[in-house]
Formats: structure tokens, sequence, C-alpha cells
């Protein structure tokens, strides 16, 4: 391969080379943790366990039901059922008040619950 030694400049193909780190940085990354990964034991569901008819929003009557699933599991596996009450309503979580909550409304909801729960606010 030759250099031009009077640009210092690299040639194209070791440009594309050094540019794989940056792509992978900003491209796969980021869909890597967009897609609705399983929660660790313990931890907080993702959107797709309340999404029970996968349209990409939770009625009220879906909430419910995907959230009483979730407490009898939890309760069959010998969890203790704490903070119940501190569990946020559907209307909390449904900012815009539409009636449905879509996957922004849910991780914004988690994500304030998660830094009450750190005494952050």
């Amino acid at each position: 391969m030759k250099r031009n030694h009077d640009s210092g400049l690299l040639p194209p193909q070791l440009w594309a080379l050094a540019l794989v780190p940056v792509w992978i940085g900003l491209v796969i990354a980021p869909l890597a943790l967009a897609q609705d990964a399983a929660p660790p034991a313990g931890g907080p569901p993702g959107f797709a366990a309340f999404d029970l008819d996968g349209d990409g929003r939770l009625t009220a009557a879906e909430f419910a039901q995907a959230r009483a699933q979730r407490i009898a599991e939890r309760s069959q596996q010998g969890y203790r059922m704490r903070n119940l009450s501190r569990a946020p309503a559907f209307a909390a979580i449904d900012r815009d008040g539409n009636g449905q909550i879509d996957r922004e409304e849910f991780e914004a909801a988690q994500a304030r619950q998660w830094r009450e729960r750190q005494g952050q606010p």
C-alpha cells in the first residue's frame, strides 16, 4: 500500500477501518440498547411484558391484567409483595392523557420511579 508522504493523509482503505469503532458506537450500540431485552431477575418488567397484544400501546385493562399477572407470578415464586401501594397508577403513567401508554411513557415512568427509589429528584 502506498502512503501519500507529502500530505500525511491515510489512504481511503485505512480511513474505512478507522471508522469502524465509530460506526459501532453510533449505530450498533443504540440499536442493541433499544431492543426490549428481558429484565434482570427481580428487576422491573419491560414494556413488552405489559403489551399483551403486541400493538405498541397499553390500555388500562391490558396494564391491569399484566400487572396482576406479574404480581401473581412473583408471589408464587416466593417474593414478598413490598411497595405495591407505591406502584404508579395507569393515569400517572399516561402523561398525555390519551387513554393509552406508549413505550416512551412507560420507560419514562420506570425511570422516574427508579430515581425516586434512589432518593433522586
